[in-house]
């Protein structure tokens, strides 16, 4: 059985582009979005996935508006399972590769609408900690 999931997991990590091939079709990373939170969700981390997450930055809240309708980013569940991959978009803002995406507008965006939507306290003080995460590691030094 473990051999089956080795052999799962193996073949996951394969099915992520390792050169970006896919960024002239998918520019806001939206299936590398969607693989990573459902991987994690499963309690699956793969390494080479992982250390391409600080890479994104602002891309990476883009993708997420791209993949949540409104309704879903009223959740509780669904916020929880997303706030630590925006955390960690923005864990190396110098390794972020877009200029562009160094700056968290949509981030902030983003995280500003769910405080403002979000009505579970433990959620709230959780955006909070992310919205104050992201300004300090994007504050000019």
């Amino acid at each position: 059985m473990r051999v089956l999931i080795t052999l799962c997991v193996v073949l996951l990590t394969l099915a992520f582009p390792l050169s970006g091939q896919l960024e002239e079709t998918d520019p806001y990373s939206i299936n590398f979005v969607q693989r990573t939170l459902n991987l994690h969700e499963q309690g699956i981390h793969i390494s080479i996935v992982d250390k391409r997450i600080p890479w994104r930055g602002d891309e990476t809240s883009i993708a997420l508006l791209k993949i949540f309708s409104e309704e879903q980013l009223s959740s509780s569940q669904v916020v929880a399972t997303f706030l630590p991959l925006i955390q960690e978009s923005f864990s190396e803002p110098q390794s972020i590769l877009v200029n562009i995406d160094k700056k968290p507008r949509v981030t902030l965006f983003l995280l500003k609408y769910l405080q403002r939507n979000i009505s579970d306290a433990q959620t709230q003080r959780n955006v909070e900690e992310t919205i104050k995460f992201v300004e300090e590691k994007t504050a000019p030094n």
